[in-house]
């Protein structure tokens, strides 16, 4: 009767615990991934004898590298998933998984989704229909978007299941409140993707049942006391302490004092990417579930991998980015820009392919884009006149995305041009003004043809002025004589044969 009671007694204070310890957290703080089948779990009691048998602890066979495609939703709003965060939590997800043998890289750009529909989910259907129109195949499709309304962090599919059909079946899904920087959700669900349980799933949540998990990893107990069940109940991993614990819980204030039928004390241990601890506590994945992950996506000479399509392919050659770029124009001590000629240039930084570029005001987003190139022409009217800006530029490549932001420039502007000539995507150089007073500066940025000449035609076909190009420039400035006002045209030699447009003259 007195064990009763005071079974009924903890009960009482897990419950007590359980909303202490949910008050602490965000109302997005539940993981949304069913648990295993039982083929699932058989599945994960045949890797684990293949491990025993052959006491394997880590494997020799060098680093897996495994394609992730990453999807970023969008509402009508504009609300979305920050870019530069995503490449800080990508570089951590590398980070977490460093032990394990595995790496990710990105599977070509970001795909956004411009679709209100998709960017907030009312139930998992949604993800459903996002994954079976949207994923890639051979990657680990990962999306983001908001399951705040179904309060979930986030939930990723076992091998074997989810939408998509073959070779892209399910995938993760995540909530961008719970994918933050510091945040371990992407580092659990992928844990799921790979195969791996919750360290307390395939356990009774009551601590005396005989369906729970015991706290011994002896075989061979001497009765009245019960042997260790850890091969097949709980996560099935004998290296991974026993779990009862399917609620969020503070590694450094709350107390799990049940005991099991043994009347050991359960002591799970926070630090398990794949417990429900705080996201702070976690920082490893157990030898057995890293070795469940490895012969998920590659097959050994017994066991077919059911995720081996991810590799497949093997991985492109990206080199480590280890430097920052530096800022060369605008800079803060330069001529005020016109607010919609911005021109950005910057140093490469070795290794990097891409960069990305935020600008700022007052600490406030105005826009950001992503380009091959170290020069960048912004045309958008999205800055306005007479204001100051702040931007960074940030260098990665597909495999390597930990160089932060560079250090932050500034530039202030003037009133933008009226007329704006070229698409800087498609053409070879750009002019501007194409409306400017007599006398003015003529301004000519070349893409990538090599300009050597300029001449200046009116409208009878006279030319009216020739100028000399200095081969390399990336900026030519052409001092405009006092002309008629009119329509001129501009004819600029190039290693790509003549170029030209029309300017006015006011």
């Amino acid at each position: 009767m007195k064990k009763i009671y005071n079974y009924l007694l903890v009960l009482i204070l897990l419950c007590i615990q359980a909303f202490t310890a949910q008050a602490q957290f965000a109302p997005e703080a539940l993981c949304g991934t069913a648990e295993p089948s039982d083929a699932h779990y058989k599945y994960i009691e045949s890797l684990n004898q293949q491990y025993n048998a052959l006491d394997i602890e880590a494997d020799s066979n060098g680093t897996i590298y495994l394609p992730i495609k990453f999807h970023v939703v969008t509402d009508i709003n504009g609300s979305r998933y920050d870019q530069n965060t995503l490449l800080t939590v990508f570089c951590e997800l590398n980070q977490k998984f460093q032990g394990s043998g595995i790496q990710f890289y990105m599977r070509g750009d970001v795909n956004v989704i411009n679709n209100s529909l998709y960017y907030r989910h009312t139930s998992n259907a949604v993800g459903s229909a996002l994954m079976n129109e949207h994923n890639v195949i051979r990657s680990i499709n990962t999306y983001f978007v908001d399951l705040s309304a179904i309060g979930l962090c986030g939930y990723a599919y076992f091998p074997g299941s989810g939408p998509g059909g073959p070779l892209r079946e399910g995938g993760l899904m995540m909530s961008i409140g719970c994918s933050q920087v510091g945040n371990t959700t992407l580092a659990h669900e992928m844990g799921h993707y790979l195969a791996l349980p919750h360290t307390f799933d395939g356990s009774s949540t009551d601590p005396i049942s005989p369906f729970a998990e015991r706290v011994t990893r002896n075989p061979n107990e001497v009765a009245p006391r019960f042997s260790a069940n850890c091969n097949t109940f709980g996560d099935r991993y004998c290296d991974t302490p026993a779990d009862i614990y399917g609620f969020r819980w503070n590694c450094n204030g709350m107390a799990l004092n049940d005991t099991d039928l043994n009347g050991d004390t359960f002591l799970p241990d926070a630090g398990y990417f794949m417990s429900y601890s705080s996201d702070f506590c976690m920082n490893k994945f157990s030898q057995q579930q890293m070795n469940t992950m490895r012969q998920t996506v590659r097959s050994s000479s017994t066991t077919p991998a059911p995720r081996n399509y991810l590799t497949v392919f093997p991985m492109p050659a990206w080199d480590t980015v280890t430097s920052n770029v530096t800022l060369l124009e605008p800079l803060a001590s330069s001529t005020p820009s016109p607010s919609n000629f911005i021109f950005f240039r910057w140093s490469k930084a070795p290794g990097a392919t891409h960069y990305f570029v935020r600008i700022r005001r007052n600490n406030l987003p105005v826009t950001e884009f992503t380009t091959t190139d170290t020069t960048r022409l912004f045309t958008i009217n999205l800055l306005q006149p007479g204001l100051t800006y702040t931007y960074t530029i940030r260098p990665y490549n597909h495999g390597w995305t930990c160089v932060g932001p560079s250090q932050t420039g500034t530039f202030t502007t003037t009133q933008g041009y009226g007329v704006s000539v070229f698409d800087p995507k498609s053409q070879e150089v750009v002019i501007y003004p194409s409306l400017l007073e007599a006398g003015q500066l003529l301004n000519i940025r070349s893409g990538e043809a090599q300009l050597q000449s300029f001449s200046l035609v009116d409208i009878q076909g006279r030319t009216v002025m020739q100028a000399p190009l200095e081969s390399g420039s990336i900026v030519h400035q052409i001092q405009m004589p006092v002309l008629p006002a009119g329509t001129y045209h501009v004819k600029l030699q190039s290693n790509r044969g003549p170029l030209f447009e029309r300017i006015v003259i006011q």
